[in-house]
């Protein structure tokens, strides 16, 4: 299949781990559902938040600049700058986390009671406080894996991990919080916790097998003053992001309950939407978040090369290729949304509200390729600028359209930010490639998805059971999608044959 260390043929094994890793975690949720309910998916959703914000302010964008770090060393053959990077990188997230950890410790009672508005959430949050350093050292880990394309090893290790946080944090659940609320989450946090850090621990034994033979750098690098530069505009966007997405995150069970309903409710709304449907809906996006992961070193070993040709051209297929796999996912989810809530959480809501925010994958998938391909390209400041504008827009739309409008409101809201953020990240991506794009590169895709879906969604199907009308419809619409898509040049010959390459197909040709 050429060169085994490009860049799909990582991509094709991450997604392969990805896809593996989010069946399990959708399995898990199916189980969790059963264990603490709906609304108390929405509490564990809400004790995430303030936990992923604590996360991102002890890693301060540490572990992106850990991967474009090692990629631009190992880009150059600097091995000895790649081991000198890694070291200042653990360093840093070494001290950040422990003083965020320090604080979530303190103040769990304090964001408990306040914030979350449950005294039941403050156990949880503090055991993530104790293991946070490991959770952010593992992600600084990971970034040099995947930067000195070790994908293997991090894919094995990965998997190991997470089937053993899943079985842990069963065996907690049955044998020590059952039926408890408050030890269910306590028991969930604590499995993911001790697995982040037995994730590091492995990942970081690799890594000194790795680099015991190799000779520290012969020339000044400046790694602390580099590293500086990539973390601090990295650092300022996560923070800004993560407590803005906290505030958002906050403000739906409230604004919930405002529009009508008890506390219960709104964390059930609120469970179903984020615990249940957001998972099924970014359940392809594996796929891109692997090649997202991926284009950070790549673009970031083409720019300190002066490669432009290869971003360019690198740009031109990504974009492409995701607005098609995007019309793909959008009419699958839409047309077998009843179906899917049904067959995965027996729940007739999660298909409703999964029907309304299919469309919306055509850019939430388009957004995270988008934002991968502007952090391999040092375009942080230009990022914070975006996510701080939208998420100060969502912040306030919802707090004003929530408790008017309910559901709705939410749904108006994410839509109109996303939009926006989408359109900010890819003029600026076009503007630092130089790529121009032909208006039909879009047009054509969401054609080609209309058409395919509504004959589709025309199909009768209503004597079958949900799996069965599920195959049926699913294969369907994507056999009228590809012929629709080749018939209008939307996936081009040359794309054809590419992906014939990729996946090995056409053995006796390079990749390009």
């Amino acid at each position: 299949m050429g060169k085994r260390n490009s860049i799909l043929s990582g991509a094709i094994l991450l997604t392969a781990a990805n896809l593996l890793l989010r069946l399990i975690s959708i399995g898990f949720n199916v189980f969790l559902a059963d264990e603490i309910g709906a609304s108390g998916l929405g509490l564990l959703q809400l004790i995430s938040t303030v936990g992923t914000f604590a996360m991102l302010v002890g890693t301060s964008g540490v572990r992106v600049a850990s991967m474009c770090l090692a990629a631009e060393e190992f880009g150059h053959r600097r091995l000895g700058g790649v081991k000198a990077a890694v070291s200042a990188c653990i360093r840093c997230g070494l001290l950040i986390s422990a003083i965020a950890g320090a604080a979530l410790f303190f103040l769990a009672g304090y964001f408990a009671s306040a914030w979350l508005g449950d005294l039941r959430a403050a156990l949880s949050l503090r055991v993530m406080a104790v293991f946070l350093p490991f959770t952010c050292l593992s992600g600084i880990m990971s970034g040099y894996f995947t930067a000195c394309s070790r994908i293997r090893q991090l894919v094995v290790i990965e998997i190991a991990e997470r089937i053993f946080c899943v079985g842990f944090t069963a065996v907690l659940l049955l044998s020590w919080a059952k039926g408890d609320l408050e030890r269910a989450c306590c028991a969930i946090m604590l499995g993911n916790s001790v697995g982040a850090m037995l994730d590091f621990f492995v990942l970081y034994f690799f890594y000194r097998r790795h680099i015991r033979h190799t000779a520290p750098p012969k020339e000044p690098l400046h790694m602390r003053a580099r590293l500086l530069r990539l973390c601090v505009p990295l650092a300022l966007n996560d923070y800004l992001r993560a407590g803005l997405n906290t505030a958002e995150q906050l403000l739906i069970p409230y604004g919930l309950a405002r529009f009508g309903g008890s506390a219960t409710q709104a964390l059930a709304a609120y469970g179903t939407i984020h615990a249940m449907v957001f998972p099924i809906l970014m359940f392809p996006a594996a796929i891109l978040y692997s090649v997202s992961d991926l284009l950070v070193p790549e673009l970031s070993r083409s720019r300190a090369m002066h490669r432009q040709l290869r971003i360019s051209d690198l740009t031109d297929k990504c974009l492409r290729l995701t607005m098609l796999f995007a019309a793909a996912c959008a009419g699958i989810l839409f047309i077998n949304a009843e179906e899917l809530g049904l067959l995965v959480y027996k729940s007739a809501d999660t298909g409703r509200y999964l029907r309304i925010f299919a469309p919306m994958v055509l850019m939430l998938y388009l957004d995270a390729i988008t934002d991968g391909m502007l952090k391999g390209l040092a375009e942080q400041v230009s990022c914070v600028r975006y996510n701080t504008f939208t998420s100060l827009l969502d912040v306030v739309l919802l707090f004003l359209l929530l408790p008017r409008w309910g559901i709705e409101g939410y749904v108006f809201s994410f839509t109109v930010t996303h939009a926006i953020n989408l359109l900010l990240s890819l003029r600026r991506l076009l503007l630092t490639t130089g790529h121009r794009p032909r208006s039909s590169d879009f047009v054509r895709p969401l054609l080609c998805l209309l058409l395919a879906a509504v004959p589709a969604m025309l199909l009768p199907c209503g004597s079958l059971s949900p799996l069965p009308a599920l195959l049926l419809r699913g294969a369907y619409f994507l056999t009228l999608l590809v012929a629709l898509s080749c018939l209008t040049d939307a996936l081009l010959l040359r794309d054809r044959r590419w992906l014939r390459r990729v996946f090995g197909v056409d053995r006796n040709q390079k990749l390009g």
